[in-house]
C-alpha cells in the first residue's frame, strides 16, 4: 500500500485547514493543488442540470488542467473521480468516464445516467477520514503514481437537498489522478499529461 502525506494549511469557504509543517516546497505544492481544487469544487457545484453533450464546467476545468498544468513544477490532471460520501455508506466512488461526469441535482427532466462506483481503497478511506478531520488536500504516492484527494464541503445552498447535514460537513470528494506536462520533441504544440506511475505506458486520456 502507498503512504499518505497529508498538509493542512488555511483555506476559506470550501476548504477548512491548518497550516502544514512542512518545507516551503511542499507548501506551494498543497497550496497549488488547493486552488485547483477550490475551482474544481466551484466547477461541479455549476455543471448541475447541463445535459451530457454539453461542456459543463467541469469539462472546461478538466480540459484547462489537463493542458496548462497546475503548477510551476508541470503537474496536470489525468483523472477527475468523484467520491460519494452524504449519500452512501459506506462511500463510493464514481468511476465514470468524464464526459458524462456532472453535478446532481435529482432533475426529473435531466435525469443523470447511471454510474459504475467501486468500493474505497484503503488509501481513499485513509483520506476520506483525514478531510472529515479538517484537512484541505490528501496526496497520495502509490504504485499507480500521484493522486491528490480534496472534500467538497457543504454550502449553505446544498442544505436545501442535504437537509441532514450541516455548513461544512463533507458531502463528498474529488480525487485527481496527477501527471506531468510533455510536449513531443517533433510537436511543440501537442503539450499533453504524461502518466508518471508503473501504469505509465498505458494510452494518453481522450478527454
Amino acid at each position: 500500500m502507498g503512504w499518505i502525506r497529508w498538509l493542512l494549511l488555511a483555506c476559506i469557504a470550501v476548504l477548512a485547514a491548518a497550516p502544514a509543517a512542512r518545507g516551503g516546497g511542499a507548501d506551494d505544492e498543497a497550496a497549488a493543488l488547493l486552488r485547483m481544487h477550490g475551482e474544481f469544487v466551484d466547477a461541479f457545484i455549476d455543471s448541475q442540470g447541463f445535459g451530457r453533450r454539453r461542456v459543463t464546467p467541469m469539462m472546461a476545468k478538466m480540459r484547462h488542467y489537463q493542458f496548462e498544468g497546475v503548477d510551476e513544477d508541470g503537474r496536470c490532471v489525468l483523472d477527475v473521480e468523484l467520491v460519494g460520501v452524504a449519500r452512501h455508506d459506506p462511500p463510493v466512488v464514481h468511476g465514470a468516464s468524464f464526459m458524462g461526469f456532472q453535478h446532481r441535482d435529482d432533475d426529473a427532466v435531466l435525469p443523470a445516467p447511471p454510474m459504475p462506483t467501486r468500493r474505497l481503497h484503503a488509501w481513499e478511506r485513509d483520506a476520506v477520514a483525514t478531510l472529515v478531520a479538517g484537512a484541505g488536500i490528501v496526496i497520495h504516492d502509490g504504485p499507480g503514481g500521484e493522486r491528490a484527494m480534496g472534500a467538497i464541503r457543504a454550502r449553505p445552498d446544498c442544505l436545501a437537498c442535504h437537509r441532514d447535514r450541516r455548513e461544512g460537513d463533507v458531502l463528498g470528494a474529488l480525487s485527481y489522478g496527477l501527471g506531468r506536462i510533455a510536449v513531443p520533441a517533433d510537436a511543440a504544440d501537442r503539450r499533453f499529461c504524461r502518466p508518471m506511475g508503473i501504469s505509465a505506458a498505458s494510452a494518453r486520456p481522450s478527454y
